[in-house]
């Protein structure tokens, strides 16, 4: 049979944050390359990131109505939430029917739930993408009726159906696997390649206690002439544009980094959360990684994460609690440490799973083929 002449329909849902909105595109991306005329639909909520994400990526959204997570059925607000996922449950309904889809994939969080249910209602095949290592409630769920279930980590194993589930690693974009060179990065970013050069990741929303740690220790690096590529996040941008100190020349700060290649390849040290994906793009790259784990993800999945790597001396943690007095210290630390990054880089690498997006699409494939 000659894929190049099937037009398989594909949702995937896929939205709330950037590391279950990445996969979904990592995803859609090879499907493509795979099946040329394959047609592909998200479903994302409204008035959350991925309705101005994925069109970026020339792929069609379809919006649901759904503004928080699990969490929330506990607060005031939890009525308002039953009557949106109901409400989401009906428009993803009117989608599945309307689309038709072959097979529906889910990339985990509260948002794909709604997805998820129309399709076991519709009697569609499922594959779930689970990305951390304690899976979230909405992939537990609906475990029980995917066809296939692809994680990233041994550990998640245990809470799915041994039968059904494959460990692929998680899907990262084709552009983390080709990046540019260090020196072209440097000259795109306008940073000198002989000065060390550290990447800071707060999350896709940022993160405050990152913000405030670069705030209270800048003045440490401008005067060791290192260099510092700051993603800052929506809420703090403003405050940090307002202040003179942060205008200049060792120092990028933006509000959301849309290279995200780009600087991975200019830096010498990571900073990040321990979000699943920007982990797996790190063991990808193979570059001195210091994790600040989120202290209130769900089921603490980012603690957990990042435990995996500190196990494995591929990384280094420093506790949300501790950020202010031991993030700067410890980066500086690291930078002067030679034996320390070349051990990093030895074992981060050997975490990396570079097929992961192939292996994934070949699982979809066997599905609806």
């Amino acid at each position: 049979m000659n894929h190049d002449i099937l037009s398989y329909r594909i949702i995937i849902g896929s939205g709330g944050t950037g590391g279950h909105i990445y996969p979904g595109i990592a995803i859609a991306n090879e499907l493509k390359k795979q099946l040329p005329k394959v047609n592909i639909l998200f479903i994302g909520s409204k008035n959350h990131m991925e309705m101005r994400e994925i069109p970026k990526f020339g792929y069609p959204i379809e919006k649901i109505c759904l503004s928080g997570g699990k969490d929330k059925f506990l607060s005031i607000s939890g009525f308002i939430l039953s009557i949106q996922l109901i409400y989401s449950f009906f428009l993803a309904n009117k989608i599945m029917k309307k689309f038709s889809p072959d097979i529906v994939i889910g990339t985990g969080g509260f948002i794909s739930f709604p997805t998820l249910y129309a399709a076991k209602k519709n009697k569609i095949p499922i594959l779930i993408q689970e990305q951390n290592s304690f899976p979230g409630l909405t992939n537990r769920i609906f475990s029980r009726y995917a066809n296939k279930i692809c994680i990233a980590y041994e550990q998640a194993k245990k809470s799915f159906p041994k039968d059904k589930t494959i460990i692929t690693g998680n899907p990262v974009r084709s552009e983390i696997l080709q990046l540019p060179s260090k020196e072209k990065a440097c000259i795109h970013l306008g940073l000198k390649k002989t000065k060390p050069i550290i990447l800071s990741i707060g999350g896709s929303q940022g993160s405050h206690s990152m913000n405030n740690a670069w705030i209270k220790g800048l003045k440490k690096i401008i005067e060791l002439d290192m260099q510092l590529i700051w993603q800052v996040g929506k809420f703090d941008i403003h405050k940090i544009k307002k202040n003179k100190m942060f205008y200049h020349s060792n120092i990028i700060f933006m509000e959301f980094i849309e290279n995200i290649p780009i600087c991975y390849a200019a830096a010498d040290i990571i900073v990040s959360r321990a979000g699943a994906l920007t982990i797996s793009e790190i063991c990808i790259i193979g570059k001195p990684y210091i994790l600040v784990p989120y202290p209130w993800s769900s089921n603490d999945h980012q603690n957990k994460n990042a435990k995996i790597l500190e196990e494995k001396e591929a990384a280094l943690i420093v506790n949300n609690e501790d950020i202010e007095k031991k993030l700067v210290n410890s980066v500086v630390k690291l930078v002067n440490d030679s034996n320390m990054k070349n051990k990093m880089r030895k074992n981060i690498l050997k975490l990396g799973k570079p097929q992961a997006t192939n292996d994934i699409v070949n699982e979809i494939l066997q599905i609806i083929l």
